[in-house]
This record gives structure tokens, C-alpha cells and sequence, in this order.
């Protein structure tokens, strides 16, 4: 009897841990990042409670995360009527197609009656369900499985249709008639659809136009040409732009340094190429401010160059290209940022720039020796809130610089300022020559001292 209950005891944990087994390699499987093909992310908590407003869109929802909002439903109808536009674009170029080679020089196509038009845009618009469903699996996964949840793959494809829809009519107008458009909207719209958790994947875009479009290529710029017209004010270095992830990708590629070729196509790398590459490193030393290093003889130089990153010194002058910050600047650094962390967490070129900055801009006098140096120029109000967003910034976000040349940068700077003789003369230099009052009052000191030693020397020789 005891044997018997013993093994059934037995039998019993057994159960209990295969169960607890197939519960961890579930749970395992969830905490998992997500896929490679993934790279539309919803910012954790850790991130989004320093700004919220940083994540969220204001004006229109794009893709499925932001898809439920309340206060964005308003432009639902907008985006309907875009689709609509769009449809009817499309529809003409299909009905061109289907004519001779000579064109529609009687205006046959604007002439069809109503009831045959609608019927060409319902065509169409099968024909775009039709070709998502055949990428039906590779729009999933863009996603993070979780943020999912809420959705079935049937809504997510209307909602990618519509949204993608809005998109490519919005640059057509913006291309074609930009009057149509006024100065706030653009700007508006344009900021939302550079948020990470407000994006369509790219290829899509790109599937849909070359379905509509593809056969005008005369007529119409491809869909990475009009992408990269629309978002042109961030794009300082005039990049030619091979590919991209989405339009959060594209906004950090705008920052990367430019290949031999003039072109950047790799976005900086990649999660399975970066893992190889580089390790994590704890072993990131924090660098002097700038008031610091310029006492100690550090000279802050503005950079001719256009590329964010591009950051030299060579002793001992430090030359940083010019950064122009507008209410904006957070909202963008933040999402690049949280595009990093997720999908080039060991390439975060943008992560280790904004904390270099941070490292250097401790305080307002900080701020304000850059922005006289013409490193910052501000429409913040203050350097107090100059110096308040970096140190925003950098907060849960960062632990230490990853690249190696901005690492290299940092601790030839630190060994610069270590150095005593460095500082010993900066302190020389700033007390009697950094104006051009105190060095006429030592130069002249100085010739006094002269005449003065010459006269004893000439009196004890007379002697």
C-alpha cells in the first residue's frame, strides 16, 4: 500500500515537472527577442516613462500599434479619402496599360462613366489585397508578436493597406502638387511618420507603388525617391539612399557616415552581422565636460562636416560638425535611439553620440561654450535646457560608447586632460592671454620687466 501511494507520489512529480518544463521553454520563448525579419518595435515602459509624448503620434496613426487611439480617429476619413485618390491613380495607370502603345489620346479613360470607374477601383483594390496576402507573413513579422495580440491577421492587412495607401498619396501630392498641402500639416505628419511605433515595413510601400506605378517609371519617381524628397530636411549630407527598413530607418541613416561610393545601403548593419562583430563591453570610461577639458586647454572647434558623427581630435583641437536643435531634436533622438536599443543593439552609433554629448554638456556653461563655439545652435530658449536635454537623453537608455572610434576619442581626451602640463598651460594661457586686453597688459608687463633687467645690466657693467 505504501509502495503504491510512493509511486504514484512519483508519478505525480513527474507530471508536475514536464509541465513546469514546457512552461519555462514558454515563457523562455517570450522573453526571446524577436525575430530577425522583426523591425517595428513598441517602446517598454523603461524608455516611454521618461517622455511619452516622444513615442506617440499626434496627428495620424500608421500600422497597427497606434491604430486604436482616440484621439487620432479624426484623420481616419482623411486617410479613406487619400485612399480613394490613390485608387483612382492607380486605376487610371491600369486602364493605360490595357490601351494601345500610342496612349489615351481621345481621353478615353477620363470618360468612362461612374459605375465602370468604381468597379476599376474595386479591381484594383483586390488586386493590393491580393499581393499583401501574398507577403502576408513577412507584414506579421515586421511586428513584434506581442504587439499583436489585439489583432487578427485580416484587420492587419486592412489596416497596412489603408495606411500604406495614405502614404504613397501623400507623397504624390507632395511631389506633384505641394500646394495642397499646407506648411503644418507637412511638418505634423512628417514627424509622425518618422515614430517607431508608427510604421508600415517598407517593402510593403514599395510592393504596392511598383504594382500601381511600375510601368510610368517617367511619369513617376520610384517610392525611395519620394520617401527620401518628403523627409529631405533631415537629410544634411544629401544621401543617396539604397534601402530601408521603414521610415524610422531612414532617419538614422540620414546620420551615418557616408560610404567611398556616396551611397549607404547597409543602415549601419545589422542584429545577426553586429553579434559577430562586436561584444558588449563594460569597460566605458566617462569623459571630462566641456568647460572641463577646454580649462585644460582642449580647443572646441565646429566641423565642416555634415555627417552627425563625425567627431575628430587631433591636439589639441576637438572638431564637432554643427548640431541644430528645434523643439523636435528629442522626439527624433529618442526614436532613433529606441530603434538601437532594439534592432542595432550592438551598433548604437546614435546612442554613443548622445551620450558623448552628455558626457560633455553637464551644466549651462557647458552649453553655452558650445553654442558660442558654434557646436549647437539652439531654438530652446536657454542653454540651461540645452544642457537639460542630454541629460534627459541619456537616461535608461545608455551605459557606455560602443563604437570604437568615438571610445578611442574619449580616452585620448581624457589623457589630454590628465596630463598636467596641459592644463598647467591652459591655466597660463587663460589668465594673462585669453583676451586681447589681458595679453596687451602682459606684453606690456613683460617689456617693462625687460627694459627694467637690461637697465640693471648695463648699470652693473658702467660699474
Amino acid at each position: 500500500m505504501q509502495s503504491s501511494k510512493n509511486e504514484h507520489r512519483r508519478q505525480s512529480l513527474e507530471i508536475d515537472i514536464k509541465a513546469l518544463e514546457i512552461d519555462i521553454k514558454e515563457m523562455m520563448k517570450k522573453s526571446r527577442r524577436p525575430p530577425l525579419p522583426c523591425c517595428i518595435y513598441r517602446v517598454s515602459p523603461v524608455l516611454r516613462d521618461v517622455n511619452k509624448k516622444a513615442y506617440t503620434p499626434r496627428t495620424v496613426s500608421i500600422g497597427p500599434l497606434h491604430h486604436n487611439n482616440k484621439n487620432l480617429k479624426g484623420m481616419q476619413a482623411v486617410k479613406f479619402q487619400y485612399l480613394e485618390q490613390f485608387l483612382k491613380r492607380a486605376t487610371k495607370t491600369a486602364m493605360l496599360n490595357e490601351l494601345p502603345h500610342w496612349g489615351d489620346p481621345m481621353g478615353f479613360v477620363t470618360s468612362l462613366d461612374t459605375d465602370l470607374q468604381i468597379e476599376k477601383h474595386f479591381s484594383c483594390l483586390e488586386r493590393f489585397l491580393g499581393l499583401l496576402k501574398s507577403t502576408q507573413g513577412d507584414i506579421w513579422n515586421s511586428y513584434a508578436e506581442d504587439d499583436l495580440n489585439h489583432i487578427t491577421l485580416e484587420e492587419l492587412l486592412k489596416i497596412i493597406l489603408v495606411d500604406s495607401a495614405f502614404i504613397i498619396e501623400l507623397f504624390l501630392r507632395f511631389h506633384f502638387n505641394p500646394s495642397r498641402l499646407t506648411p503644418f500639416e507637412i511638418a505634423s505628419i512628417r514627424m509622425d511618420l518618422l515614430l517607431i511605433e508608427n510604421q508600415v515595413p517598407f517593402f510593403v510601400l514599395e510592393n504596392l507603388y511598383k504594382e500601381a506605378f511600375g510601368s510610368y517609371p517617367n511619369i513617376y519617381p520610384t517610392i525611395l525617391e519620394l520617401s527620401c524628397e518628403f523627409f529631405e530636411p533631415y537629410n544634411d549630407q544629401k544621401m543617396q539612399i539604397q534601402t530601408m527598413k521603414h521610415f524610422t530607418d531612414l532617419l538614422r541613416t540620414f546620420h551615418l557616415p557616408i560610404t567611398k561610393e556616396g551611397e549607404h545601403g547597409s543602415n549601419g548593419g545589422t542584429p545577426e552581422n553586429d553579434s559577430k562583430n562586436r561584444e558588449p563591453d563594460d569597460s566605458n570610461e566617462h569623459l571630462k565636460s566641456a568647460t572641463q577639458l577646454h580649462a585644460a586647454g582642449v580647443q572646441f572647434n565646429v566641423s565642416s562636416s555634415k555627417c552627425t558623427l563625425d567627431i575628430s581630435f587631433v591636439e589639441p583641437k576637438l572638431e564637432i560638425p554643427c548640431l541644430h536643435i528645434y523643439d523636435d531634436t528629442e522626439v527624433i533622438f529618442r526614436n532613433v535611439m529606441a530603434l538601437e536599443i532594439y534592432h542595432y543593439p550592438n551598433k548604437t552609433l546614435i546612442c554613443d553620440y548622445v551620450l558623448l554629448m552628455d558626457y560633455l554638456i553637464n551644466t549651462s556653461e557647458d552649453s553655452e561654450l558650445l553654442v558660442e563655439k558654434k557646436i549647437i545652435t539652439s531654438r530652446l530658449g536657454s542653454n540651461q535646457q540645452v544642457a537639460s536635454l542630454f541629460n534627459r537623453l541619456g537616461r535608461n537608455i545608455v551605459k557606455g560608447i560602443n563604437d570604437k572610434k568615438l571610445k578611442g576619442l574619449v580616452q585620448a581626451l581624457n589623457a589630454y586632460y590628465d596630463t598636467p602640463w596641459h592644463t598647467t598651460k591652459a591655466t597660463f594661457w587663460l589668465k594673462y592671454f585669453s583676451t586681447p586686453l589681458k595679453a596687451a597688459s602682459t606684453t606690456a608687463a613683460s617689456l617693462l620687466l625687460l627694459l627694467a633687467l637690461i637697465q640693471t645690466v648695463l648699470t652693473g657693467i658702467a660699474l
